[in-house]
C-alpha cells in the first residue's frame, strides 16, 4: 500500500491530525532526511516545513564547509526552521543556539535535539532582529551565524531581492560582520547572484549547490571571493571551484564541429556562470554544450558519446532518428522548446538515447544523437 493511501486509510479510521502529520512527515523524511527517519520518537512538522527544510545531502555539504572555519566556538542559527541544517552543523561547534520565531517549531526542536544527541544546544524563541543583541556580543570573532531568510511575504508572494526577504539580511549582516562574525546565508537558487552580492558589504564566497541534477540552494559565505559549483549525486560530491570569478575571461573561440564526446555542464556550473572556465571546446556562444575528441575526466556535468550529428532537413532528421521511437531531449541555444521539438520529431520520452538540439557558431542548427557515458 502506498504511503498516501495508508495515511488516507488511517484518516478514515479516526486518526488525529497530529498522528496523520507524523505519518506523513516520517514518510517524507525517509527520502529527504533518512538518518532522522531511522530515529524513534522524532516529532515531525507540518507539510510546508518539511518541504522547506534542507535535504540531508545539502545539510551535510554545509557542515563540510563550516568544518574549515577556524575558532568554531559558537554557532547561531537565526532561522532554525525544522532544524536540519542546525543538527548537521552544530556538532562542529563547542556550543550552538537555535533561534526560531515559530513557537511550534521551537517545541519540536526542544524535543528532537536531545534525540539527535545534540546536548550543547539552546533553543531561543523569537525574531532575529529582537534577539540578535542578546546573543551576539561586541566580539563575535569565534561565532558563525547561519541565516535562511524567508522568501515570501505575508500574502505568499515570492520575493526577489534580499531586502524583500525576512529577516532583512542587508541590515543584519553589516552588524554581524562589524563584530567579527562569519556569516553563511542560505538563499533561493532563483536569486540573481550578482544582484545579491551588490546588496551585501565585503567579500563573499558563492556556493551553488545541486542535488541529483537539480539546483537546490545558493550559499553565500563571508570573507572569501571563491565561487563553487557543487553537484551532489548520491554520496558523491563534486566541486568545480574558481578562486575569483572576476579573473574569468569569456570565450572567443568555438568548436569547428561536434567531436567524439559531448558534455552538458551541471545546473550549478550554469547558475554560477562558470561555463567559460570548463575544459573542452564550446559549440557556440548560444549553446552551453562542450565537445572533445578525447574523454575529459571528471567533467562537472554529464558526458555523452556522440553517435551521430545532423542538420534539420527532413532527410537528415529521418536518417538520424531511424529506429528510434523514444528518447531524452535537451535544447541549448535552440529556437524551440523541448515540447515543441518532441512533437516535431514524434518521439516519446525516455529510453537510453539522448538527443541535443543546439546552435553552432555559424548559426546553423544541429541535432546530436548520443548515449550517456
Amino acid at each position: 500500500m502506498e504511503m498516501r493511501e495508508y495515511i488516507f486509510q488511517n484518516a478514515l479510521k479516526g486518526a488525529s491530525k497530529w498522528e496523520l502529520q507524523q505519518m506523513e512527515g516520517r514518510s517524507a523524511a525517509s527520502v529527504k532526511i533518512p538518518s532522522w527517519a531511522d530515529i524513534e520518537g522524532i516529532w515531525w512538522p507540518v507539510r510546508l516545513s518539511m518541504e522547506q527544510c534542507s535535504s540531508e545531502p545539502a545539510a551535510s555539504y554545509k557542515a563540510s564547509v563550516v568544518k574549515g572555519f577556524p575558532g568554531r566556538e559558537l554557532l547561531v542559527d537565526f532561522t532554525g526552521g525544522f532544524g536540519v541544517d542546525f543538527s548537521f552543523i552544530a556538532p562542529h561547534f563547542s556550543k550552538a543556539v537555535y533561534v526560531e520565531q515559530d513557537a511550534e517549531l521551537c517545541r519540536l526542536a526542544r524535543h528532537n535535539l536531545p534525540l539527535l544527541n545534540l546536548r550543547n544546544t539552546t533553543v531561543v524563541e523569537g525574531r532575529t532582529e529582537d534577539v540578535l543583541s542578546e546573543i551576539i556580543g561586541e566580539d563575535a570573532s569565534d561565532i558563525v551565524c547561519l541565516i535562511d531568510p524567508a522568501r515570501r511575504d505575508a500574502a505568499g508572494r515570492k520575493m526577489v531581492g534580499l531586502k524583500d526577504c525576512t529577516p532583512d539580511v542587508t541590515t543584519i549582516v553589516p552588524t554581524l560582520l562589524e563584530k567579527g562574525a562569519r556569516v553563511m546565508l542560505k538563499l533561493s537558487p532563483m536569486l540573481d547572484i550578482t544582484a545579491a552580492l551588490r546588496e551585501l558589504p565585503g567579500d563573499w564566497a558563492v556556493h551553488v549547490v545541486s542535488v541529483d541534477g537539480e539546483c537546490k540552494e545558493l550559499l553565500l559565505v563571508s570573507d572569501s571571493r571563491e565561487i563553487h559549483a557543487v553537484d551532489i549525486q548520491h554520496d558523491n560530491v563534486s566541486d568545480f571551484c574558481l578562486n575569483d570569478k572576476s579573473q574569468l575571461l569569456p570565450r572567443t573561440e568555438w568548436a569547428d564541429s561536434v567531436g567524439v564526446y559531448l558534455y552538458e555542464p551541471s545546473p550549478s556550473v550554469l547558475k554560477a556562470g562558470l561555463q567559460d572556465a570548463l575544459p573542452g571546446e564550446k559549440l557556440s556562444k548560444e549553446s552551453h554544450l562542450f565537445t572533445s575528441d578525447e574523454i575529459i575526466e571528471n567533467f562537472p556535468g554529464r558526458a555523452f558519446l556522440v553517435e551521430g550529428v545532423s542538420g534539420f532537413s527532413k532527410a537528415d532528421v529521418k536518417s538520424l532518428l531511424a529506429g528510434v521511437t523514444k528518447a531524452n531531449l535537451t535544447v541549448r541555444g535552440f529556437p524551440m522548446s523541448v515540447a515543441q521539438l518532441r512533437k516535431k520529431l514524434n518521439l516519446r520520452e525516455g529510453g537510453d538515447v539522448y538527443f541535443f538540439a543546439g546552435t553552432l557558431q555559424d548559426k546553423s542548427h544541429v541535432l546530436i544523437k548520443c548515449t550517456k557515458i
